[in-house]
């Protein structure tokens, strides 16, 4: 294949890119906070994913290169932020997205997973991932509603992310819903 991708591997780059599109969306939208981030990150890494297709070498697994380059477009997202309590380590970036890369990606079984994890956690804990994704409010707005900083809110999100994201390996790995 040439270095640049021709029109007519438009149709096999789209089917591809609709097969493993799932995976590389739950790698971007875990680790970027702000949905309307995640959603502009989703179009640039499908671009550069574009971009590159000529590069792509068939037969080898698409979903491993397109998750790369998601994971490369996501610290680039980070390194552009000026702001330290947005900032995931490069550390976190890989350990989530080692998650996600795992041959035994089962979608229900870790959505039920993450739906016991949840329910586990103590109602402070639970309330403000509640706001956060299910209500939607962002980092300032919980940060003014229940009286704290927007960096304490950040902190406890991030820390939430690691609990819940041991607890779903967990009990994936011992097989306990």
């Amino acid at each position: 294949m040439s270095a640049r991708p021709e029109p007519q591997d438009g149709a096999e780059f789209t089917r591809l890119l609709l097969t493993h599109q799932r995976r590389i969306a739950s790698l971007i939208f875990s680790l970027v906070p702000r949905g309307a981030d995640a959603d502009d990150l989703m179009q640039e890494t499908c671009a550069v994913m574009w971009r590159k297709f000529g590069e792509f070498q068939p037969g080898t697994d698409f979903g491993a290169w397109a998750l790369r380059i998601a994971r490369f477009q996501v610290m680039g997202y980070y390194n552009r932020q000026r702001r330290a309590q947005a900032r995931l380590s490069e550390e976190t970036i890989e350990a989530v997205a080692g998650t996600i890369t795992e041959s035994r990606w089962e979608t229900s079984e870790r959505a039920e997973a993450l739906r016991a994890c949840v329910g586990q956690l103590k109602e402070r804990d639970f309330d403000l991932v509640r706001r956060r994704y299910t209500a939607g409010e962002t980092v300032d707005e919980i940060a003014a509603n229940v009286g704290g900083t927007a960096d304490a809110i950040y902190k406890a999100l991030s820390r939430l992310h690691l609990r819940l994201l041991a607890c779903v390996n967990a009990k994936l790995r011992t097989g306990q819903p």
